[in-house]
C-alpha cells in the first residue's frame, strides 16, 4: 500500500513540469497583448481618426482588466479552482482579441481592450504552479512563470510586426492572434489540473501538526499593503520604462529598428532574469536562511536596487552608441523582473495561509499592478515633456528605490500564528 502511494506520488508530482509550461506558455502570449498594441496605435489613430494618446490609452486599458481580472480570479479559485477561474479569464481574453478587429468604434475597442487583459493569468499560474512544487523550488517555479510575462512584452512587438505583414492590416493581425490564442487556450484547458493535496510528506507533517487557526483576513495586516506596494513600483518602473523605451531613443537620434530591438532586448533579458531571481532565492533557502529572508533580499538587491541604479545612468550612457545603448537596455531591464519572481510566493511566506495569500495576491495585483501599470505610462511622458529624459528617468529609478527599502522592511510585518 506504501509503495503504491509512493508511486502515485512520484507520478503526480513530475505533472508540476507540464503546469509550469502550460502556465509560461499562456502568460508569454497573453502578456505580449501589452507590447502589440503599441506597434498598432499607429495604425489605430488613422483608422479610428483619434489622437496618439487617446490610441494610447488601450495599453492602460489591459492593465485595467489584468488587475480586476486577476482579483476575481483570485476570489473564485476556491469555489471553482485554478483551472476554472483560469478558463475565464481566457474565454474573455479570446473575445476580447478575436472582438476588437471586428468592432466599429474605439470606445467599443477599448471595453474589448479591458477583456483581453483577463487573460493574463499571472495569479493563476503563478499561484497553481507553486502548489505543484516543494517548497526548496517554488521561487524557480515563480520565476519561470514571471519569466513568461517578459517574454511577452519582448516578443510582442515583433509578433505584430509579423503578422501585421502577414495579413496586411492590424485587424487581420490580431484576427490571426485571437485565433492562434484561442487554440492555446483549449490545450491549456485540456492539460490543466489541479493541484492535489499532501503532494509532498514534507507539507503533510507541516499540516498535521499544525494546530487550527481562525481565517485570516490579510486586508488588515500591514504585510498586504506593503506587498501592494512593492508590485505598484515593480510596475512603475517595469511598464514605465518598456513605454518610454522607443520613443527616447528616437529622440536619441537612433531608427525605429534599432529602438525596437532594444525594446525587444530589454523584455528578452527578463525571461533570464526572473528565473535566476527565483534560483536565488531558492538557494539562500537551502544554505539556511528563512524562507521570507532570503525572498526580499532578493527582491531588494539584484532586483529593485539593481533596478535603481541602471536607470538612473541609462539616460547618461545610452546616447554613445547603439551598442551601449542596448547594454543600458538589458541591464535596466534585468533589475525588476527578479522581483517577479518572488511577489508570487511572498503572500504565502507571510501569511502562512493558501487562502489568505490567494486573496492578498489578488489585491497586490488590483491594486498594485492597475495602479503602477495604468499610472507610469503617463506620468513618465509627462515628465519627459516638461523636464526632459534625465528627469523622466529619476521619476522611474525613484520607485526602484522606494521598492528596496519597502522589502528590507517586509519581515518585520509577517504575521505570527
Amino acid at each position: 500500500m506504501v509503495i503504491n502511494m509512493t508511486s502515485s506520488m512520484k507520478v503526480n508530482s513530475s505533472y508540476r513540469w507540464v503546469i509550469l509550461i502550460i502556465n509560461f506558455i499562456i502568460c508569454a502570449m497573453a502578456y505580449a497583448g501589452l507590447t502589440m498594441w503599441s506597434m498598432a496605435s499607429e495604425d489605430l489613430a488613422v483608422t479610428f481618426e483619434i489622437s496618439a494618446v487617446q490610441a494610447s490609452i488601450g495599453s492602460g486599458i489591459l492593465m485595467a482588466g489584468y488587475a480586476v481580472g486577476s482579483y476575481v480570479e483570485a476570489t473564485l479559485t476556491n469555489k471553482i479552482g485554478y483551472r476554472g477561474a483560469g478558463l475565464l479569464g481566457l474565454v474573455l481574453m479570446v473575445i476580447g482579441t478575436i472582438g476588437i478587429p471586428l468592432a466599429g468604434n474605439y470606445n467599443l475597442i477599448l471595453f474589448l481592450r479591458f477583456l483581453q487583459g483577463w487573460g493574463i493569468l499571472w495569479l493563476v499560474g503563478v499561484n497553481s504552479s507553486v502548489a505543484w512544487f516543494p517548497a526548496k523550488q517554488r521561487g524557480l517555479a515563480s520565476g519561470v512563470i514571471g519569466g513568461g510575462l517578459t517574454l511577452g512584452i519582448g516578443c510582442g512587438g515583433w509578433v505584430a510586426t509579423g503578422l501585421t505583414n502577414l495579413a496586411g492590416t492590424w485587424q487581420g493581425a490580431f484576427s490571426i492572434w485571437g485565433i492562434v490564442i484561442a487554440i492555446v487556450s483549449v490545450i491549456w484547458a485540456i492539460l490543466m489540473k489541479e493541484p492535489p493535496k499532501d503532494l509532498y510528506p514534507a507539507d503533510i507533517e507541516v499540516k498535521e501538526e499544525a494546530p487550527v487557526h481562525k481565517r485570516i483576513n490579510p486586508f488588515a495586516t500591514i504585510a498586504c499593503w506593503l506587498c501592494i506596494l512593492i508590485l505598484f513600483f515593480n510596475c512603475w518602473q517595469l511598464i514605465g520604462f518598456n513605454s518610454i523605451l522607443a520613443n527616447c531613443l528616437k529622440d536619441f537620434g537612433y531608427s525605429a529598428e534599432q529602438a525596437s530591438t532594444a525594446v525587444l532586448l530589454a523584455g528578452l533579458i527578463g525571461v533570464i532574469s526572473t528565473p535566476v531571481g527565483g534560483t536565488i532565492s531558492d538557494g539562500l533557502v537551502k544554505k539556511g536562511w528563512i524562507p521570507l529572508k532570503a525572498r526580499v533580499f532578493t527582491t531588494a538587491v539584484p532586483g529593485f536596487l539593481v533596478a535603481t541604479v541602471t536607470t538612473i545612468l541609462f539616460p547618461v550612457l545610452a546616447k554613445s552608441s547603439f551598442g551601449v545603448a542596448c547594454l543600458m537596455s538589458i541591464l535596466c531591464g534585468w533589475g525588476v523582473p527578479v522581483t517577479n519572481a518572488t511577489s508570487g510566493v511572498l503572500p504565502m511566506d507571510l501569511l502562512q495561509d493558501e487562502d489568505a495569500a490567494g486573496r492578498m495576491f489578488g489585491a497586490n495585483i488590483l491594486i498594485g499592478c492597475g495602479g503602477g501599470g495604468i499610472l507610469a505610462p503617463v506620468i513618465s511622458t509627462a515628465v519627459a515633456e516638461s523636464w526632459g529624459w534625465k528627469a523622466c528617468f529619476i521619476v522611474l529609478a525613484a520607485g526602484a528605490l522606494i521598492g528596496v527599502v519597502i522589502s528590507l522592511l517586509l519581515p518585520k510585518f509577517k504575521v505570527r500564528k
